[in-house]
C-alpha cells in the first residue's frame, strides 16, 4: 500500500502544481471560495493476449468555486505501460505511455447539507469552455479555437491491428469547438464536498 501511496502522491501533487500554471478563475474578478481534491483513481487495463502490454493510469480531480457561480474542474491522468513496484522499497518503475490534463469551466450552484454543515452539495453545469494539453503533443481551448485544434479531436476511423494505434483521415474536415463541446461525455454532475478538508469523492462522471 506504501508503494502505491507513493506514486499517488507524486501524481497527486503534478496534478496541482499543473493546475497553479494554467489559471485563473473563470473570470476576471470572481474570488475562490474553495478549492478540492479527489483522491488518486486507478485504473487498471490488459492488453493481452492481443497486444503484448498492459496499462495502468492513475486520474485525480480537483474543483475550485468561485463567488460569481462559476467553477473550474481540472482532471488529470499518467498512463504507464509495465509498471513495476519494488518489493522493499517505494520505488517504481514504468514505460510513460501518455499525460493529460483537462480544464472544465461552467457555472453552479450549491447548498450547505441538510445533515452536515461541513459538507455542501454543488451541482455542475455542463462545461461551457474545454482547455486540454495532451502528452505534450497539442494544446486546445474553445474560447480560442482554430483549425489546427479541429483536427487533433477529429474521431479516429479505426484501430490498426498490429500496433493498437489510432488511424485517422487525413482529409476529414476539422471540427468547430461546438461539435467538440456537443462531444463531451462530461455534461454535469452533482458533488458532495467536505469544506472542513477541502476533498470530494472521486466521481467517474467528471472523468468521462
Amino acid at each position: 500500500m506504501k508503494k502505491l501511496l507513493s506514486i499517488i502522491l507524486a501524481v497527486a501533487m503534478v496534478a496541482v502544481l499543473l493546475a497553479g500554471c494554467g489559471g485563473s478563475a473563470a473570470s476576471g474578478n470572481a474570488k475562490t471560495v474553495g478549492v478540492y481534491l479527489s483522491p488518486a483513481e486507478l485504473s487498471y487495463s490488459n492488453m493481452r493476449p492481443q497486444y503484448n502490454y498492459y496499462l495502468t493510469t492513475f486520474t485525480q480531480q480537483e474543483i475550485t468555486l468561485l463567488d460569481d457561480n462559476t467553477y473550474v474542474a481540472i482532471v488529470s491522468a499518467s498512463t504507464f505501460s509495465a509498471l513495476e513496484l519494488a518489493e522493499s522499497t517505494n520505488d517504481a518503475k514504468g514505460n510513460e505511455r501518455t499525460n493529460s490534463i483537462v480544464k472544465y469551466y461552467g457555472t453552479y450552484t450549491s447548498q450547505v447539507n441538510d445533515l452536515d454543515e461541513d459538507l455542501l452539495d454543488v451541482v455542475l453545469s455542463a462545461p461551457t469552455r474545454v482547455v486540454e494539453s495532451y502528452d505534450q503533443t497539442y494544446w486546445l481551448d474553445t474560447d480560442n479555437w482554430n483549425d489546427d485544434m479541429g483536427k487533433k479531436v477529429v474521431p479516429p476511423t479505426g484501430v490498426d491491428q498490429n500496433t493498437g494505434a489510432a488511424i485517422y483521415d487525413p482529409d476529414a474536415q476539422p471540427w468547430t469547438a461546438a461539435q467538440f463541446l456537443e462531444s463531451l461525455s462530461f455534461t454535469g454532475a452533482s458533488i458532495q464536498v467536505n469544506q472542513k478538508t477541502a476533498s470530494f469523492d472521486y466521481t467517474p462522471e467528471l472523468s468521462a
